[in-house]
């Protein structure tokens, strides 16, 4: 792949965070409403390492390329009971190091520090704890991404992304047959503008996204499970001063995920990922998402 010049990827740290953060990935249960009054603190650490990049409509590059992120979040939950609805408001901080990013042999440098702040809730309609294994639910959860990341329109770059995002995630919960449950998500994800984006002031714009996942899970009893999941997810496109950049997120991946709770109050998660399909950005060769949970 061909590139002219640095500042023709002055608008690429967009298509990192929105490409590999399109909207809040689920892990196995995070649909499950606690009771009113518990609270949660979770740490996540996550890892993730990329050697192809797709440009849409362009060949693959695969030569001197790479993206590598070490990336932490602390989320924080309250559950509480509004006229018989289960809600938990929450709040999720994330910070970290992006670096080795090169296209082509083309450095493209490294960001640390502060990523978008992101808050919302969930809204249970549907609230069966007592339904199979895992339990039935349907929830409805609006997120905005706050655009207080660390941002600098002369790097190529961010962690930030300069503007504000909304997601609006739908979760469903369904017992199967015997330890077996299906969950399903579905979001759309919604970009407003960042008018100082590229190297002279522009204004880069997006399409919305929309993404579908899913995990198979299996409960072996109360305190362990693992599950096989998928996303999808499409649309995306980016357009730098009405130009599109070659940028979107259309991303196919599969995962596999295992939990097991230590004591009452401990919840500990391992989950690998793999992108299968990318066109229009990093493609993620490898992917280590850690968890740490506490209940209170």
């Amino acid at each position: 792949m061909h590139i002219n010049s640095r500042s023709r990827l002055g608008a690429l740290a967009l298509a990192l965070g929105s490409t590999k953060a399109m909207a809040v990935d689920v892990n196995a249960g995070d649909y499950t409403a606690l009771p009113a009054g518990t609270n949660i603190a979770a740490w996540y650490q996550q890892y993730s390492h990329s050697d192809r990049f797709n440009a849409d409509g362009g060949a693959d590059s695969t030569r001197q390329t790479s993206l590598k992120s070490n990336i932490s979040i602390l989320r924080l939950i309250h559950f509480m009971d509004i006229g018989g609805i289960t809600v938990d408001p929450q709040i999720l901080l994330p910070f970290g190091h992006v670096y080795d990013a090169r296209i082509g042999g083309q450095s493209l440098g490294s960001a640390s520090g502060m990523a978008d702040p992101i808050v919302g809730a969930t809204f249970w309609l549907v609230n069966q704890p007592s339904a199979g294994v895992s339990g039935r639910y349907f929830g409805i959860t609006p997120l905005l991404y706050l655009p207080w990341g660390s941002y600098d329109r002369h790097d190529a770059v961010n962690l930030g992304e300069n503007r504000f995002k909304g997601d609006l995630q739908l979760g469903w919960v369904e017992p199967l047959w015997g330890r077996f449950s299906m969950e399903l998500y579905g979001d759309a994800v919604v970009y407003g503008h960042n008018d100082d984006a590229g190297s002279g002031r522009q204004t880069l714009k997006q399409d919305p996204t929309y993404q579908l996942q899913g995990n198979l899970r299996y409960d072996f009893n109360p305190t362990q499970r693992v599950a096989l999941g998928y996303s999808a997810s499409t649309g995306g496109k980016q357009y730098l001063d009405g130009d599109y950049t070659g940028q979107k997120t259309e991303v196919q991946q599969v995962r596999l995920e295992f939990q097991q709770m230590v004591g009452q109050r401990v919840q500990l998660s391992a989950q690998l990922t793999h992108d299968v399909r990318t066109v229009g950005g990093f493609q993620e060769d490898a992917g280590i998402n850690l968890r740490a949970l506490l209940v209170f």
